[in-house]
């Protein structure tokens, strides 16, 4: 994406539009950062892009609890200012009011229902959870921004009992950016070592999109960090591994520069 984008999607409004402002300056906008269950509770858990972990531990919560933890991260989320309560028409019982979303919180709900792509990051070999990415944008100009999604450790003090709900405790802040901000932060990922007596983990990087009517395309590459420099295979749907070769750091930014824009090298 261009650096002089100053376009948000239509349908985000005004307050939205100078977010993508200042992400298109270069800064990384702060979002939100929410928990597994706010994520279910918001939707999350009919996307297919939702962890299967999360997923799995809310559908075998119990509608009792579901109804509970609803109920409370509806506050909570309110309490941050994500959220807010707004009476409807006519509504003569609180309980008919609606609930509407922050600007911030409404980018990242439309780059997780619809992204233009999605790029999963994941060290191979590891239990861990990654970064993860959310092209957003509309049909006049298909990305605008990025959604960064980084588990992140849970606030002290600021989410009551999450810490013992394993998956749906998990916690994921949000920011905003631009798709050469993605690139830099891609590019550093990839070129962090990563090694321990078990010896060297690959850093994987996957490009996802959905062709109209089609199946998902995938993309992507595998890297084997060294600071200044990588060792790195591409890979791609429909074809075989390709051979592993060494680049340097501003070579692999240009690749991954190509493979987010692109879906190719």
């Amino acid at each position: 994406m261009s650096g002089s984008s100053r376009t948000a999607p239509r349908d985000l409004g005004a307050v939205a539009v100078r977010l993508f402002e200042r992400a298109a300056t270069g800064e990384s906008v702060e979002l939100a950062v929410l928990s597994g269950v706010e994520r279910c509770v918001l939707g999350g858990a009919s996307y297919a892009l939702l962890e299967r972990p999360v997923r799995l531990a809310w559908d075998g919560f119990g509608e009792a609890r579901r109804n509970k933890a609803t109920e409370l991260s509806l506050a909570g989320m309110s309490e941050r200012g994500l959220i807010r309560r707004e009476a409807g028409e006519g509504a003569a019982e609180p309980a008919a009011s609606l609930w509407t979303m922050s600007p911030e919180l409404g980018i990242v709900q439309a780059a997780q229902r619809k992204p233009a792509y999605l790029v999963v990051t994941e060290v191979e070999g590891k239990k861990t959870r990654g970064l993860r990415f959310f092209a957003i944008g509309d049909k006049e100009q298909p990305v605008c921004g990025v959604v960064v999604e980084e588990p992140v450790a849970l606030p002290t003090g600021s989410y009551k009992n999450v810490e013992t709900l394993g998956p749906l405790g998990w916690m994921s802040r949000y920011r905003l950016v631009s798709e050469g901000h993605a690139v830099g932060i891609l590019t550093d990922m990839a070129l962090t070592p990563r090694q321990d007596r078990g010896g060297t983990y690959l850093y994987g990087i996957r490009r996802f999109q959905r062709p109209e009517g089609g199946a998902v395309v995938e993309a992507g590459i595998s890297v084997a960090g060294a600071g200044s420099a990588a060792r790195v295979r591409r890979f791609s749907a429909g074809q075989s591994d390709r051979e592993v070769f060494a680049v340097k750091a501003e070579v692999l930014h240009s690749l991954l520069g190509r493979l987010l824009a692109t879906g190719s090298w």
